[in-house]
């Protein structure tokens, strides 16, 4: 007979512990009865019961018995990333409502894309940690192709981004920093101690480190290249990570085309070189996404100082914006 589906979820919801999905990941990760046990502060009969009454509810075996210990099955293989996503966003909300109730509210859930990351927060949040040592600040990754679906998904404060074509229902966004593209080499490339501004021709005859397809910097670039008849030698590396992209230009007499933002604390330490250039690529300002509906008081903390730290004519230190690095 065919087990249907809301047969196993109502069974499921009726009877189903948070025990069993320790368990049935914990003999996946260790592969033997005892070790499980031990793992989690149980006794071995006591993982054999949950294993076997976990077994009864789904009415299919998740793990062959051998010798050595256990295995997983089809089924359990199948299940294990559902089932770790479900402990994952249960020790979310455990730390969610100890934070809540232990800080009274000093929790703030950012979300930021890379660009967010190092164009606002990589200068302005070491300052805060160091100011409000009481506020607990987690950030996580964001995708900007994705910022309505990572706000809709995840319990998210405020996004630390690029302002998006479409805002997302219910929220909002302020901007901070004006921002531009800039073509970057490592300090030891020749256009770094060249004095003046190349031209064009100079720039065209130099190798480039491409960025991705379908991404805006790729598609300034190429507008570059028409506009100023280049065909310009390109490394065949291709990557989204930032620190991957520094260390090329680092090692090698390489150009790349960046938003200055994102290349700004780099810059101001040194590692890298922003090359003049006779032209402007204006892009579209970084900021913040806020819900329409009041800020928590550590989240409007955070929010007040990352606008105050980039606000143009801030007594910050270290700061650069665009306009302070030639063109």
């Amino acid at each position: 007979m065919k087990l249907r589906s809301t047969v196993v979820l109502n069974r499921l919801l009726a009877k189903l512990r948070i025990r069993h999905l320790q368990v049935l990941v914990r003999l996946a990760e260790l592969g033997h009865v005892g070790r499980a046990a031990q793992s989690l502060g149980i006794t071995q009969p006591g993982a054999t019961l949950l294993l076997a009454d976990l077994e009864r509810l789904v009415e299919a075996p998740l793990f062959m018995r051998h010798a050595r210990g256990v295995s997983p099955t089809p089924l359990a293989m199948e299940l294990l990333p559902l089932v770790r996503q479900v402990l994952a966003r249960l020790e979310d909300s455990a730390t969610l409502v100890a934070s809540r109730l232990e800080y009274d509210q000093r929790l703030v859930r950012a979300a930021a894309t890379a660009a967010g990351a190092d164009g606002l927060l990589a200068d302005s949040l070491p300052a805060f940690s160091k100011a409000h040592p009481q506020i607990e600040v987690v950030v996580t990754n964001a995708d900007r192709a994705e910022l309505a679906a990572t706000v809709e998904r995840e319990a998210i404060d405020v996004v630390f981004c690029r302002q998006p074509a479409l805002v997302p229902v219910g929220w909002r966004f302020s901007g901070c920093l004006d921002d531009r593209f800039a073509v970057v080499c490592g300090t030891r490339h020749p256009l770094a101690r060249a004095p003046g501004t190349p031209d064009p021709a100079q720039l065209g005859q130099s190798e480039w480190l491409p960025n991705m397809l379908g991404s805006i910097a790729r598609e300034r670039f190429e507008d570059l290249c028409r506009e100023h008849g280049w065909t310009p030698r390109i490394r065949p590396v291709t990557t989204r990570v930032t620190a991957l992209t520094w260390t090329m230009l680092d090692a090698d007499d390489l150009l790349t085309l960046v938003p200055l933002s994102v290349v700004n604390p780099w810059v101001r330490r040194g590692l890298l070189h922003v090359v003049p250039t006779p032209w402007q690529l204006p892009m579209e300002p970084l900021g913040m996404l806020l819900p329409e509906t009041p800020l928590a008081p550590a989240v409007d903390t955070l929010v007040q100082h990352v606008g105050h730290y980039h606000r143009p004519g801030a007594a910050t230190p270290a700061r650069a914006s665009a306009a302070d690095y030639p063109r």
